[in-house]
C-alpha cells in the first residue's frame, strides 16, 4: 500500500468520531463533508449542469465544478473529505456511493482515498482493474490520470460523454449516476479513519460539468454465510450454492470417502454420484473477498426403498406389502399405487403389481414395486409308475409346489413304505403349512412276472474236449449269467462251453429281467474224462533207398492201446514198433491211441525214402496263359532239401527271377513286365537232406 503525504490537506485527530454502522450520508440536510485543496470549486446543493442536472438521490449532492454551468477550475487539486470514523468494530469495512463524472478523459479525474493518521498520509481505496463481484463494482476506470497529483498510482474515474475534439480527450464518461462500491480491508478495526474524494484538473479543456458525489454508505460488508440446496437424480445429487453475499471460493466434501478423489471439489455448483441409498454428511465452506470463511454441515439422503410382500393364501388371508425406506430421516412421505395409501404397510391386497414412491422435502424420491400373486394352489407330483420284484419293498415319494412350504404328504391305502403282494394304485395328497391341500395324484405299482429257470444241457458226460450247449429255459427277455463250474463264466440264454480237464462240474445260472428282478438255477452235473494224447518221434524223416529201417518211439500219454498204419499197407499194435520201407517215396504214418472210457487221439507224420539224386530240366516253355507249360521249373528227386535257390538271368546277367520254394517256377516275367522271346540262363543250388550240396546251371528258351 502506497501512502501519499497530505500535501496541504486537512489534518486532525478524531473528535467525536462516527462509530455507529451502517453509516448513511445522503447530504440532504447538511453538507457534512468538507471540501478543500488548491483551486477547489466543490459545491453542495442541487446540480443544474447541462449533463449532471440531478442529485444521485433526493435533491442535494456534492459537485466539483459548482452546481451550474459547464466549467471546473483550471489547475485545481481539490478534495472532499469525510468526518472521522472509528471502525474498531468493523472487521470487514465496505463503502459504496453514487458518482457521476463528466471531465476530460486521461488528464482530469477523481479517486477515493483513506487516511489512518488524521490526513498525514493518504492511500487509494482499491485499484484500477480490481475484480468485479457483488461487493466490488464500478471502480476506477482509468489507470493513469495525468493531473491527479495527490494519488499514487494515479488510478481513478475519468472521461466524458463527448468524443475527442482537438486536444480535448473524450469518451468514457459515466453518462449518469452509477453506484461504485469496494471493500476497504486496510481500515478494518482502525480507530481513526478518514476518506476523501481527490480531484485533479489541468489548465485547459475544463469546460465540462465536473464530478458529483451522493449517497455514501459505510458499513460492515455483507457476510457470506455458507448455504446450499440440492436436487436428486437417482444416486446423483446436483448441489447449488445458495450462500448470500458474494463468495468467491467454495469447498465441498461429499461424505463419500469411498469415491477417492471425487469426494471433494472446489466447484461452485457440483454434482456427485453416490454408491447407493443412504445418508451422507456433506460439508460446504465458502469465502468471499471481504468476509470471513463460512461452513455448514448438512446430512443429505439418497433415498432408496425396498418392498417385502406376502401373497394371499388359499385359506382367504389377503396379501400385504411393506415398504422400508433407506437413506431417509423420517420426514419422507409414502404413496402407494394403485390405491393411494400413504402408510408403510398396506394390506388386503389382491393379485397385481403395486408400486410405492417415497419423497423427501428436498425433492429426492425413490420408487420400487412388487407383484402380488394370486393364491397359489398346492400341486402334488407323484413318482412315476413302477414295477417291483416279488417280495421287494418300495418307499413311495412325491413332490409339491404352490402354497407355502414345507409340505406334508398323505398316502392311501398305504405308504410311503410298502411291500405289496399284488399290484395296485396308491394315492397321495400334499398339504402346505396353511392347511391347503392338493388334489390327489396316483402312482401304479405292478409286480414283475416270476422268473423260473429250467436249465438244460445237451450232454452230461464225455471225453475232453467235452463241448456242451446249455439253455436257461426261461421265456421272454432276460440276461443270464452262467458259472460253468470250471472257472469259466459266460452270458446268454444259450451258451456253449468245452471242458478240457477231468472231473465233475456243476453249472449254475443267475437270470435278471428288465425290471432288475433275479432268479437262479442249476443244470445236471457234467462228468468230463480227459482224453489221451497221441505222439511219437523218429530219428529222421528222410532216408536213403535201402537204408529206411525206422524205429518209432511212442511218447503218447493216458493211452492203453495203440494202432499203427505205415502208409505202405503194413500195420502194428506194438507200443514202439520198428518198420522198414523198401520203396522210394513218401509214406504217411498214423498212430491211433485209446485211453480211459474209450477216449481216443491220433498223431501222424510223413516218412520219405529217396533214391539216387537227379535233376530234370526242360529246355523251353511257353508262358502264354493257356494253362499248359506256362511256368519253367526244373524238378529234383530231393524230397526235403535243407536249402534251395532257383535263379533266372537275362542275357546281360541281370537277375529277373529268384525263389527258395521247391515248387515255385518262373512265369516268364521280368521286372514286372512280360519278358521277350529268347534264351535265358538259370542256376539251382540245393542242399539235400543228407547235407550234400548240388549246383546246376543251364539255359531255357522262352517262346511266345
Amino acid at each position: 500500500m502506497l501512502l501519499v503525504a497530505a500535501g496541504g490537506g486537512a489534518r486532525s485527530q478524531c473528535i467525536n468520531p462516527i462509530a455507529t454502522f451502517p453509516h448513511q450520508e445522503d447530504f440532504e440536510s447538511a453538507p457534512n463533508w468538507t471540501p478543500g485543496g488548491t483551486g477547489s470549486d466543490w459545491a453542495w446543493g442541487t446540480p443544474a449542469h447541462p449533463t449532471i442536472n440531478t442529485a444521485g438521490g433526493g435533491v442535494n449532492s456534492w459537485c466539483v465544478g459548482g452546481l451550474t454551468g459547464s466549467f471546473y477550475n483550471l489547475g485545481q487539486s481539490s478534495w472532499l473529505q469525510s468526518p472521522c470514523f472509528d471502525m474498531s468494530t468493523l472487521d470487514h469495512p465496505w463503502i459504496s456511493f453514487k458518482i457521476f463524472w463528466e471531465c476530460e478523459r486521461q488528464y482530469d479525474g477523481m479517486n477515493l482515498q483513506y487516511s489512518l493518521n488524521g490526513g498525514s498520509t493518504w492511500a487509494n481505496v482499491g485499484a484500477y482493474g480490481d475484480p468485479v463481484d457483488c461487493l466490488n463494482d464500478n471502480w476506477f476506470n482509468a489507470a493513469s490520470i495525468t493531473n491527479l497529483s495527490g494519488a499514487s498510482p494515479k488510478h481513478g474515474w475519468s472521461g466524458r460523454l463527448g468524443a475527442t475534439s482537438g486536444s480535448c480527450q473524450g469518451g468514457s464518461g459515466s453518462g449518469g449516476w452509477i453506484t461504485a462500491k469496494h471493500c476497504v480491508p486496510a481500515v478494518a478495526n482502525a480507530p481513526q479513519v478518514t476518506f476523501r474524494f481527490l480531484f485533479g484538473a489541468g489548465t485547459q479543456c475544463n469546460n465540462y460539468d465536473g464530478v458529483a458525489i451522493d449517497d455514501i454508505l459505510v458499513q460492515e460488508a455483507a457476510p457470506t454465510t455458507a448455504a446450499f440446496t440440492y436436487t436428486c437424480n437417482g444416486n446423483t445429487i446436483d448441489f447449488t450454492d445458495a450462500s448470500p453475499g458474494c463468495p468467491s471460493t467454495w469447498g465441498w466434501a461429499f461424505g463419500d470417502p469411498g469415491s477417492g478423489g471425487l469426494n471433494a471439489t472446489v466447484s461452485q455448483n457440483p454434482s456427485h454420484t453416490y454408491p447407493g441409498p443412504g445418508n451422507y454428511l456433506v460439508s460446504f465452506s465458502t469465502d468471499g473477498p471481504c468476509s470471513v470463511p463460512s461452513s455448514i454441515d448438512i446430512t443429505v439422503g439418497i433415498l432408496g426403498v425396498t418392498v417385502a410382500s406376502t401373497d394371499p393364501t388359499c385359506t382367504g388371508v389377503p396379501g400385504s406389502a411393506t415398504a422400508t425406506i433407506v437413506g431417509g430421516d423420517g420426514t419422507e412421505t409414502i404413496l402407494w399405487q394403485p390405491g393411494g395409501e400413504t402408510t408403510a404397510t398396506i394390506t388386503g391386497l389382491t393379485a397385481g403389481v403395486y408400486s410405492v414412491t417415497v419423497s423427501a422435502p428436498s425433492g429426492c424420491s425413490a420408487t420400487a414395486s412388487t407383484t402380488i400373486n394370486a393364491a397359489a394352489m398346492v400341486t402334488a407330483v407323484a413318482m412315476p409308475d413302477t414295477v417291483l420284484c416279488a417280495g421287494a419293498s418300495l418307499a413311495l415319494t412325491a413332490t409339491a409346489s404352490g402354497g407355502i412350504a414345507p409340505y406334508a404328504f398323505g398316502w392311501s391305502p398305504a405308504g410311503p413304505l410298502i411291500t405289496p403282494t399284488v399290484g395296485g394304485t396308491y394315492s397321495v395328497v400334499a398339504t402346505d403349512v396353511n392347511g391347503c391341500m392338493s388334489p390327489p395324484v396316483n402312482v401304479v405299482v405292478d409286480l414283475a412276472p416270476p422268473i423260473i429257470p429250467t436249465a438244460t444241457a445237451d450232454a452230461q458226460e464225455g471225453c475232453t474236449p467235452l463241448c456242451i450247449t446249455f439253455n436257461d429255459g426261461i421265456p421272454g427277455s432276460v440276461s443270464t449269467t452262467w458259472d460253468l463250474g470250471d472257472g469259466v463264466v459266460l452270458t446268454g440264454s444259450t451258451v456253449t462251453h468245452c471242458y478240457l480237464t477231468n472231473g465233475d462240474f456243476l453249472p449254475t445260472l443267475i437270470a435278471v429281467d428288465g425290471f432288475g428282478c433275479t432268479a437262479s438255477g442249476t443244470a445236471d452235473t457234467i462228468h468230463a474224462t480227459v482224453s489221451p494224447v497221441a505222439a511219437f518221434t523218429v530219428p529222421q524223416e528222410v532216408f536213403a533207398e535201402g537204408e529206411a529201417q525206422v524205429a518209432f518211439q511212442n511218447t503218447s500219454t493216458g493211452a492203453s492201446t495203440f494202432a499203427w498204419t505205415f502208409g505202405d499197407g503194413d500195420i502194428s499194435t506194438e507200443t514202439s514198433p520198428t518198420h522198414t520201407f523198401t520203396e522210394v517215396g513218401c509214406y504217411p504214418v498214423d498212430l491211433q491211441v485209446i485211453g480211459e472210457a474209450g477216449c481216443a487221439d491220433q498223431a501222424g507224420l510223413e516218412i520219405c525214402v529217396e533214391g539216387s539224386y537227379a535233376l530234370f530240366a526242360p529246355n523251353a516253355f511257353t508262358p502264354d496263359g493257356d494253362g499248359i507249360n506256362d511256368h519253367y521249373l526244373p524238378i529234383s528227386t530231393a524230397q526235403r532239401p535243407k536249402s534251395y535257390e532257383f535263379t533266372v538271368f537275362d542275357r546281360w546277367g541281370a537277375v529277373i527271377f529268384r525263389s527258395t520254394d521247391l515248387m515255385e517256377g518262373w512265369n516268364g516275367e521280368a521286372f514286372g513286365a512280360v519278358a521277350g522271346e529268347g534264351i535265358y540262363a538259370w542256376t539251382i543250388r540245393l542242399q539235400d537232406a543228407f547235407n550234400e550240396v548240388h549246383a546246376h546251371k543251364g539255359h531255357v528258351v522262352l517262346l511266345r
